[in-house]
């Protein structure tokens, strides 16, 4: 696997570049409250992607993660890595990735590195709290 053989590091986060990344746009930009837990991610020294979370307000050790990278990075295992990262770096517990049903290919590489679905009686539960989108899908991987 691709991400065997290359070192990935997370750096600070760097706003250029994430707007340069397709896909950025997908993903809720960092603000200054929660820039902390937003870096960019390296591999091999290069820029390859953004990942953060937003920590949850009621579950301790928890995260709302999100990543984008860049095309050349995409489809070579990194995410399960990147997250592995930034888990220690931020002793997160419960990992939840929010992601657009028509993205079937990050749905897929999520639960591929142990993400599951939540039961969809959850789903309509949090979409009726107004917490999720119709057009959005939820998955949990406890780190």
């Amino acid at each position: 696997m691709f991400s065997d053989y290359f070192a990935i590091t997370l750096g600070e986060f760097n706003q250029e570049f994430f707007e340069s990344l397709d896909g950025a746009r997908h993903i809720v930009a960092p603000t200054f409250a929660n820039e902390k837990y937003y870096h960019t991610v390296y591999v091999e020294g290069e820029m390859a992607g953004i990942v953060g979370f937003v920590p949850s307000k009621t579950l301790p050790d928890t995260g709302f993660v999100q990543i984008v990278l860049a095309p050349a990075y995409r489809g070579k295992g990194l995410i399960s890595k990147i997250y592995d990262r930034m888990v220690e770096l931020h002793s997160l517990k419960t990992l939840y990735a929010t992601i657009d049903k028509s993205n079937t290919a990050s749905i897929k590489a999520h639960e591929k590195i142990g993400f599951k679905l939540l039961p969809e009686d959850e789903l309509e539960i949090l979409r009726a709290k107004g917490l999720l989108q119709t057009y959005e899908v939820r998955l949990q991987r406890d780190a």
